[in-house]
């Protein structure tokens, strides 16, 4: 909106009038459309001079964009680490609103490359990652993800309701989600959630794994791992597990 890209390019605000004036509009449209900006917090009026700026609202609706960039960024750090103590394809995935998209990799010393490929979309229910997103969706995001069916990819693809949603309540209470050959066969991985500062899931962690190299004590190392850069991962974006606890009421 043209409004509030004007905005965004001073620090001290426009009033009705210069508006006006840059967009070639009279002042009742203007006026109009700043109070209904205004009364959803887009933009804010100094009292004192009657000048608009831009306002929280419209930070509010960019958080969870800024949230995901900010996650990527921080993260890249943390791949090379996590890579190099795990020895594994290690990348990280973000939310699409139905498959996790696998934006940044990085390979360990023992990496398979084909395994975890940056750049694709994987589905939510047979990947690591993925179940990471559905294990924190909301009882009604669920369901609508749900309403839709899953897809067998392998033989291992859990596509029964109440199987997955129990594997599901498993990821929430071990804090790592596992795929065992459910989405390629051969190919296994582990992952875990990374929070940002306002509580919220914005990433998952995760490491891609040959099926040959993911015994019960490999799963048990790797999981440990995993959740241990996510937790560093999460603190560097503000996440404060405390305050966590006391809005879920625990």
């Amino acid at each position: 909106m043209l409004v509030l890209e004007m905005l965004a390019g001073t620090e001290s605000g426009l009033g009705v009038s210069e508006m006006a004036r840059r967009l070639g509009l009279n002042k009742s449209s203007i006026s109009r459309l700043l109070g209904t900006l205004e009364r959803r917090s887009f933009v804010e009026r100094n009292t004192e001079n009657g000048r608009f700026r831009l306002g929280t609202g419209l930070l509010t609706l960019l958080a969870p964009t800024l949230a995901t960039r900010d996650a990527v960024r921080a993260a890249r750090p943390i791949l090379d680490d996590f890579a190099s103590e795990s020895g594994e394809t290690v990348s990280i995935g973000l939310w699409n609103g139905r498959e996790a998209l696998m934006v940044e990799q990085t390979l360990g010393a023992h990496a398979v490359r084909h395994y975890a490929r940056s750049g694709i979309a994987v589905p939510a229910h047979c990947t690591a990652a993925g179940k990471i997103f559905l294990a924190h969706l909301s009882k009604a995001e669920l369901e609508r993800f749900l309403a839709d069916g899953v897809r067998r990819y392998t033989s291992h693809t859990l596509t029964d309701r109440a199987a997955l949603l129990g594997q599901l309540d498993e990821v929430r209470r071990l804090g790592h989600a596992k795929n065992a050959e459910e989405y390629e066969l051969e190919a296994c991985g582990v992952a875990a959630p990374v929070w940002d500062f306002r509580t919220n899931l914005v990433a998952a962690l995760a490491a891609a794994v040959p099926v040959h190299r993911f015994g019960p004590k490999r799963q048990r190392t790797l999981a440990a791992i995993v959740m241990r850069y996510a937790a560093l991962l999460s603190q560097r974006l503000g996440y404060d597990p405390a305050h966590a606890g006391r809005l879920s009421g625990e």
